[in-house]
């Protein structure tokens, strides 16, 4: 995508997330510039099973596009088939809140009470286990749990404390709609007399999508709605949601999905501006919202004065969007790429992928110079540098085509430069000022000239660079009138200079309000030299990268096809957004259109016929310049039939979505500045964090202070090399949030210090302890859970030392060794997140672990569990049968804990609820777990004996004593005795009702047999 000087397109790029060969001797191996591969041939596969099938068959060397989830444990078996995970992507729901041209009409959507229930009315934990399989988390907020960005507002996800409740969604539906005026008529909702429709748009090329839909269709339909599908993929979604007016209320929901960003971002502002802001312009036109406006055009304009400062803008951003929930978010989707094992050279950034670009550059195979991708779509909008590559299967390929001025490292995600080499970035800090030398130039609209910022400009920052030129893939050298026709579109389509007796043509629906956001902000540049220049930007970042990644000036095509583009669309015959578009009803220009094309090959004729040059460039560039460039970009449209010239390690060679294929090939011109192999020189093997065992060292006693340790590792060794945060959640919120210390003389273990104060917000009960550590040579997070009991302050605390054992969620890293959570269960439904682990983990924390008792009964238990379930897990996954008949097992456990919660609040829970539900769970399980095979053994021998009887009554008086001893336990608050006592107690009624429940049914077949016998 085109760099030009706005701190914006920087941004833009992640939403839409885009020498003289002087001789050598003769001995000695040439320099060989660009890619590893001379070509690519990028091949549309719409179906996954075929383009698995083609991965298999090697017609394909990599899919860049998740696999079918049923299959991929199928596939990481396979040796020559290599699978890498990316977490990125994320699905949603995006609502009109737009109130109807039709006054008849009522739009629920409207009211943003209604926007805001549907974070209840939507089951996330369903769509993550049943329609993702498991291959996702739950997602609130736009960051998601991946992004390193996550640790600062996870508190304010888990204070909103969404769960899947119906009936809470359909009481705040209806408030609202009754206060709206509309009334509910034998369970149907109506307004002025009418039913109220809701129209939902569901993306049918995506069955995921699609199950999304379907489910929130019937929801909908439950709760009094009558519901109207509208079924169609992503080009007719960029018509009908994106482009129509939402007044004209063709769609009130949209099951939408994104790719996630192009690249791994450490500071992204993307993903608050383009998901809550309207300024962006990716919010449904007509909604407003000047605060949130406010907010992210600060973030994005750098425009803070510390590192607290900025982490108060992304968390208040956060919080507005989801009150307004104008677009909730409802997974966060891990997607399996697969890629041949004989392909070397995969970056797999931890943003994009394996699709990234670093890959397409690396990728080679080692008995051939081609390769083969496959792809979903080849585009799915438009191909343009202004407003267009909004589709992701545009900006993979192109991402290969154009090279940026700087990039974001895939593991770190901090900038690092590509085509510029920084020589100097200067700023007094967030609040001082730089005085701005006068001949410092800025284009004027207005005046239609550039002109010198004069004496009394001022600038908080100053970055000065070189330029890395090459040749533009048409053989033209790039010059320094291709960077300032790309100041100038800024500052020109950038400012409506509409008057009474002027109507400005160089104006955008989406490119004029976007640009003008952050003209404020450029104070100007001058070149020093052709390949050096200042800049001079009104930003400051903690980080000075950031600065210069935001300042610099820097475009991706050549001017001559930016001003053809320009003459086409100021004609009124193509219009460079989607909005323009639908407003003037004309086509989207796309550089990969044939009619298009043909236009804008027609227009550089003309240029050339009239001498043209542009205003911007006069006195830089005469009429045989221009005209020699003209020529050059005439004869690549007629060569390659498309308009798309740029400056990277490959070329578009050929497009044709009619045959569904792209070639894309090497630019090989020594011109080029990287030779092969440069970037994967520069990227090791990332370095991640881990958490490997959470010592709670008991439970926490009110009032006292508490310290938790952490073991942390770093590319598996003990490190204190991280970033470790932590906070914890109760039913009531967040209740404490801090960083953890690392010890100064064991690697690897962080102290979690709670004092006095902190622990005395306590209230008894669990409570649920969250730790995030992000590693500093790789800033992917891990993420660990672990339940934290809170009890009165005694005596005593709970004994038990590590407390790991008890883990909620674990690393979600998902390494099968991580002893934590519900490994066989687990190992079974295929996922932690899936809404039956859930359930079995959520028994154990509010049910269980909120009680002494239940505390101390987890100690033995977790002693025993933890000795055996990892191998098992490990065996079971590796077992179908195995997984199905544990599934199988499972069924029986989960109406049984239902019965004993029951139980637990039938008495108003503590620890008689607890220990109640005990009695419950545990003889429910001996009768249907252990009596039927006793009973069995019993019909063998064909009798009851006596033992079998004097057993019972032992085990009646063990149970009778164990009971009693825990109840005294609890009630002395003897922490020593209760995990004797209680594991004795649920033993001893589990082996109880097991032979009672045996010996009557094995007495009653026993006669049955008798009878038939005579």
């Amino acid at each position: 995508m085109r760099k030009g000087v706005l701190t914006i397109l920087p941004i833009c790029l992640l939403a839409f997330s885009t020498f003289v060969n002087v001789g050598l001797p003769a001995h000695a191996q040439p320099i060989v510039k660009g890619p590893n591969a001379d070509n690519i041939k990028f091949i549309q596969y719409s179906d996954e099973n075929i383009a698995l099938k083609a991965a298999k068959s090697g017609d394909i060397d990599m899919y860049l596009y998740r696999l079918p989830l049923e299959l991929v444990s199928e596939v990481r078996k396979d040796p020559a088939l290599t699978v890498y995970d990316r977490d990125a992507g994320s699905f949603g729901l995006l609502f009109n809140p737009t109130t109807p041209n039709d006054k008849n009409v009522l739009n629920p959507f409207q009211l943003k009470e209604v926007r805001y229930a549907m974070n209840y009315l939507i089951d996330r934990d369903f769509v993550v286990g049943e329609i993702l399989k498991g291959s996702a988390t739950p997602m609130v907020d736009p960051f998601g749990i991946s992004s390193p960005e996550y640790q600062d507002i996870a508190d304010i996800v888990e204070s909103f404390g969404f769960r899947h409740d119906p009936t809470l969604a359909e009481k705040m539906i209806s408030d609202a709609l009754e206060r709206g005026g509309a009334t509910r008529q034998d369970g149907k909702w109506t307004f002025n007399g009418n039913p109220i429709t809701i129209k939902i748009f569901i993306r049918s090329d995506d069955p995921r999508r699609n199950s999304i839909g379907e489910a929130l269709s019937s929801d909908l339909e439950k709760i009094g709605f009558k519901v109207e599908k509208i079924f169609g993929d992503l080009s007719r979604a960029q018509l009908d949601v994106y482009g129509s007016n939402p007044k004209d209320l063709k769609w009130q929901i949209y099951t939408e999905g994104y790719a996630g960003t192009g690249t791994f971002v450490a500071y992204n502002p993307a993903f608050p501006t383009q998901m809550y802001a309207p300024w962006f312009g990716n919010m449904p036109q007509g909604y407003t919202n000047n605060t949130l406006d406010e907010i992210t055009q600060k973030l994005v304009n750098l425009n803070f004065t510390s590192k607290d400062e900025r982490t108060d803008l992304v968390r208040e951003a956060v919080t507005q969007g989801i009150q307004e929930s104008v677009r909730i978010f409802i997974a966060q989707t891990k997607e399996p790429y697969v890629a041949s094992s004989a392909v070397n050279g995969l970056v797999n950034d931890f943003g994009a992928g394996i699709s990234s670009r670093f890959s397409l550059i690396n990728a080679e195979v080692p008995s051939r110079n081609n390769l083969n991708v496959g792809v979903r779509q080849l585009s799915q909008g438009s191909w343009n540098n202004i407003a267009g590559f909004k589709d992701t299967y545009s900006l993979t390929i192109y991402s290969a085509i154009g090279d940026p001025a700087t990039l974001y490292h895939p593991y770190l995600g901090t900038v690092i430069p590509v085509r510029e080499n920084w020589t100097q970035i200067t700023t007094k800090g967030p609040t001082d000022h730089l005085s701005v030398p006068a001949d410092v130039q800025k284009w004027n609209p207005s005046a239609a000239k550039w002109e010198g910022v004069g004496s009394n400009e001022l600038s908080k920052s100053e970055v000065t660079y070189n330029i890395l030129y090459s040749k533009w893939h048409n053989g033209i050298s790039m010059d320094k009138n291709d960077l300032l026709y790309s100041y100038y579109f800024a500052f020109e389509w950038g400012t409506n200079t509409t008057s009474a007796v002027n109507v400005d043509k160089t104006v955008d629906p989406e490119v004029t309000p976007l640009i003008s956001a952050v003209l404020p902000t450029i104070k100007g540049l001058r070149f020093l030299s052709d390949d050096k220049v200042e800049s001079y930007a009104d930003i400051w970042h903690f980080d000075e990268k950031e600065i210069a990644g935001s300042a610099t000036i820097w475009t991706t095509e050549p001017w001559e096809i930016t001003a053809a583009q320009e003459r086409v669309v100021t004609s009124g015959a193509l219009s460079f957004s989607r909005t323009g578009a639908v407003e003037k009803g004309v086509d989207w220009l796309s550089l990969v259109n044939p009619q298009h094309v043909q236009l804008i090959k027609s227009e550089l004729q003309k240029m050339k016929d009239e001498r043209y040059v542009p205003p911007a460039l006069k006195g830089l560039v005469n009429a045989d310049q221009a005209a020699e460039r003209y020529d050059a970009s005439i004869k690549w449209i007629t060569d390659h039939n498309n308009a798309v010239i740029s400056n990277g390690p490959f070329y578009l060679d050929s497009f044709n979505p009619g045959g569904q294929t792209a070639t894309i090939k090497a630019f090989r011109d020594n011109s080029y500045p990287f030779e092969q192999n440069y970037w994967s020189s520069k990227f090791g093997n990332p370095m991640l964090a881990s958490i490997e065992n959470v010592d709670t060292q008991g439970s926490l006693n009110i009032g006292q202070s508490k310290t938790i340790q952490a073991f942390v590792n770093v590319g598996n060794k003990p490190s204190n090399d991280a970033q470790v945060k932590y906070f914890i959640v109760t039913d009531k919120g967040v209740i404490a949030k801090g960083e953890a210390n690392p010890s100064k003389d064991k690697p690897g273990q962080f102290a979690i210090s709670l004092n006095s104060d902190k622990t005395s917000q306590f209230s008894p009960g669990a409570s649920t302890l969250k730790i995030f550590a992000i590693s500093n040579k790789a800033y992917k997070p891990v993420f660990y859970s672990t339940p934290l009991l809170a009890v009165a302050a005694g005596p005593s605390s709970v004994p038990g030392g590590n407390q790991n054992n008890n883990s909620g969620s674990g690393n979600q890293q998902g390494s099968s060794n991580t002893k934590s959570g519900c490994l066989i269960a687990t190992a079974a439904f295929g996922s932690e997140l899936t809404p039956q682990v859930e359930y079995l983990r959520n028994f154990r924390e509010h049910y269980i672990l909120a009680t002494a008792s239940g505390s101390a009964f987890m100690q033995t238990f977790n002693a025993i569990y933890y000795s055996f379930s990892p191998q098992v897990a490990d065996y079971e996954r590796e077992q179908p049968w195995l997984q199905q008949t544990v599934k199988l097992l499972l069924y029986p456990l989960f109406g049984i804990l239902a019965l004993s919660e029951n139980a637990h609040d039938l008495v108003g829970g503590g620890e008689t609820g607890a220990i109640l539900a005990g009695v419950t769970a545990s003889a429910l399980i001996g009768s249907v777990y252990i009596a039927p095979p006793m009973a069995a053994y019993t019909i063998t021998r064909k009798t009851i004996s006596s033992s079998d009887v004097r057993l019972f009554k032992f085990l009646m008086i063990i149970l009778a004593v164990s009971i009693s001893a825990t109840i005294v336990g609890s009630a002395i608050n003897n922490h020593q005795l209760l995990p004797i006592t209680t594991a004795i107690f649920v033993l001893s009624i589990a082996l109880a009702s097991a032979m009672g429940i045996g010996r009557l049914g094995a007495s009653r077949l026993l006669r049955m047999k008798r009878i038939g016998e005579v």
